[in-house]
């Protein structure tokens, strides 16, 4: 009987969602190779636009993967990306390129701004009825009009300039401000 729990366990877990469908004949749950929301015969959609917003964390990007674990500050980002598809690479996935803008306020901080570009790997998602959860990494580079309290400390720390980073992003996977990874230039 040794295994007999996870079995059951998985078998009345995965059994649900299984026979759940939408209205259309998709399945309710899965792994999409194209975009999820546009039929066989409508048109591809290349654009998106996120508005975001968000409190920094003391750590590094590593370090506020664990958002229940986090030492957040005062001080906060709320800002905007354009997204713009290029390619699809098959599996679904999609290369593209985002660009965004950002300004960053708080009690340790005056108010600066955040510009950024760069290319996009992206997944279309797993999905779950009307709702995608779509991954995406971007590299590229970001510019501010000067240094947060946290990147001032780093500057410090690293011997570094935070002015123009090197920068890669995880993008709509957590609700915490992506924090840059920076190869000093």
């Amino acid at each position: 009987m040794f295994g007999a729990k996870p079995l059951i366990t998985a078998i009345l877990f995965l059994s649900p969602a299984s026979s759940l469908h939408a209205g259309d004949g998709t399945p309710f749950v899965y792994i999409a190779t194209q975009d999820p929301f546009v039929s066989s015969e409508g048109q591809v959609r290349l654009n998106d636009v996120h508005v975001f917003g968000g409190v920094f964390g003391e750590g590094s990007f590593g370090d506020n993967l664990q958002f229940w674990n986090v030492d957040y500050t005062d001080n906060y980002l709320v800002g905007a990306a354009f997204g713009r598809d290029f390619r699809e690479l098959g599996a679904g996935f999609v290369l593209g390129g985002v660009a965004g803008a950002a300004i960053r306020f708080g009690d340790d901080d005056k108010t600066t701004g955040e510009v950024w570009a760069g290319l996009r790997l992206r997944h279309h998602g797993f999905v779950i009825g009307d709702l995608a959860i779509a991954p995406a990494v971007a590299v590229g580079l970001s510019a501010v009009t000067g240094p947060t309290e946290i990147e001032r400390l780093r500057e410090i720390s690293r011997d570094g300039d935070a002015t123009l980073l090197g920068v890669r992003r995880s993008e709509k996977l957590t609700p915490e401000r992506n924090e840059e990874l920076t190869p000093r230039f």
